[in-house]
């Protein structure tokens, strides 16, 4: 760590000690905390995807019905993304974390207890604020806790949760649906999440380096820091250097995004989210139901989701390893271009129910494991690109405009299944990882090699 003198008393850089400290078991037990977070919002984000298929077969409605509930759930997430970063980059990342975890839980539950499309739709609208406000905090606050050779993984392995997510979500619906139906798939998702928001209130705490640039040196955070198990010296002054030399000068946070600095970057991160979010919702939502249309029946329409997200956490938590030791450029551009050969590799694969489910579901494993490979190490190069006074906003905004692509998925999947069947789906995810392969092309602020190798 760096100290230097500055007047009668040391300076302690607390951005340079953790950077360069061990990543203790404290530190990861906050990622653990986040994870378990994100997990749910993983669940309960994919739920009404899971339940489509019951859904349409118990009220007799078409898929075109069902896209307005699928779209207006990524208004929301959208509408959240943005208000989560700036509620965290003002307030504090825990604060907006919690909120978040609160709001999708008892959102969700209710879903439960509803009896018409208007009432899923309302309250998928409002839950979805939640779950969007959810993941511009998180990954600032696992970035705000992790040495710099380890962020990485960190922030991915925390994003990561979300396919991983689908995954708990997919065994539970596989075996909830055909016995106890939909409506218990709800209950059980936003019961769980209500659990894990008492776990957060109770144990996690805030990003030290938001504590520092809102209330500066106080004895609470040097407490926290001491069990981050960094010793102060007690006459140290504490300061976040690298952080004060990167803060913008003058400009609110949104404002800050388009400064020289960072507007090339926030415009592609904003592409790249877009086109990667259009793939990823296009699978969740519609994956299922184009099993099922195949001829497949529940229980398997939920496994083909599920080996997709199974993909997505192997292939996230191997690229985040490759970021820290090459970089991030080379790593997802390499992954996203995979995500266009996978597509390619669905369309060429016919549907057949008396086929081999075992190569369908390994191809829909491998096309996961490129698609949420890309979306999860997104949102650590998003916190690699800005500094801790706008990075909650930064990432926050790139999730919220990304969004669109989310919303154009829920009803340009019912549009190609429709119109192509299962070709259409295919040849959407085959555009949409074209795209984010020419974004992620174009960041200038991609992540170096970290070179220190300890733990």
């Amino acid at each position: 760590m760096s100290i230097s003198a500055a007047g009668p008393s040391p300076d302690y850089d607390i951005g340079t000690a953790i950077d360069e400290g061990r990543w203790t078991g404290y530190q990861k037990l906050i990622l653990l905390l986040v994870g378990c977070a994100v997990i749910f919002d993983g669940f309960d984000n994919q739920s009404l995807g899971f339940a489509a298929p019951a859904i349409i077969r118990d009220w007799g409605i078409s898929k075109e019905m069902l896209s307005p509930v699928m779209a207006i759930g990524q208004f929301g997430m959208m509408f959240g993304a943005a208000l989560g970063g700036m509620i965290g980059d003002r307030f504090g990342r825990k604060a907006a974390l919690v909120g978040s975890v609160l709001t999708f839980g008892v959102l969700t539950a209710c879903i439960a207890i509803s009896n018409s499309l208007i009432e899923i739709g309302a309250l998928r609208l409002f839950a979805n604020v939640g779950l969007g406000a959810a993941f511009p905090n998180a990954a600032a606050l696992v970035s705000e806790y992790t040495p710099r050779r380890s962020r990485s993984l960190g922030v991915t392995a925390s994003i990561v949760c979300v396919p991983l997510g689908g995954v708990v979500g997919g065994l539970i619906a596989a075996k909830v649906l055909p016995v106890f139906g939909w409506r218990m798939l709800f209950a059980a998702a936003g019961g769980a999440t209500l659990t894990v928001a008492l776990l957060l209130i109770t144990l996690l705490p805030e990003s030290t380096r938001f504590l520092l640039r809102r209330e500066g040196d106080t004895p609470r955070l040097r407490r926290l820091l001491a069990r981050v198990g960094l010793e102060v010296p007690g006459d140290a002054r504490l300061v976040d250097r690298g952080e004060q030399d990167a803060a913008p000068q003058g400009k609110s946070p949104v404002a800050a995004l388009f400064a020289d600095t960072w507007r090339h970057d926030t415009i592609a991160l904003w592409g790249a989210f877009g086109a990667c979010l259009f793939a990823v919702y296009a699978a969740f939502s519609w994956l299922p139901t184009m099993l099922s249309d195949a001829g497949f029946d529940l229980a398997f329409s939920s496994q083909g989701l599920t080996a997709f997200n199974i993909g997505g956490v192997i292939a996230a938590l191997g690229g985040a390893w490759l970021i820290g030791h090459k970089g991030s450029r080379a790593p997802m551009v390499a992954m996203a271009i995979g995500g266009v050969i996978g597509a390619g590799a669905m369309l060429a694969t016919p549907l057949d129910p008396g086929g081999s489910r075992a190569m369908l579901i390994l191809i829909l494993g491998v096309e996961g494991a490129f698609i949420n490979g890309v979306q999860t190490t997104l949102y650590a190069l998003a916190a690699h690109v800005y500094p801790t006074a706008i990075r909650a906003t930064g990432v926050g905004s790139a999730t919220s405009v990304g969004r669109i692509g989310a919303i154009a998925s829920s009803f340009g999947g019912a549009l190609a299944l429709h119109a192509l069947g299962a070709s259409g789906l295919s040849l959407m995810l085959l555009a949409a990882m074209a795209a984010t392969t020419i974004a992620l092309l174009a960041v200038r602020r991609h992540s170096r090699p970290a070179h220190s190798t300890g733990v």
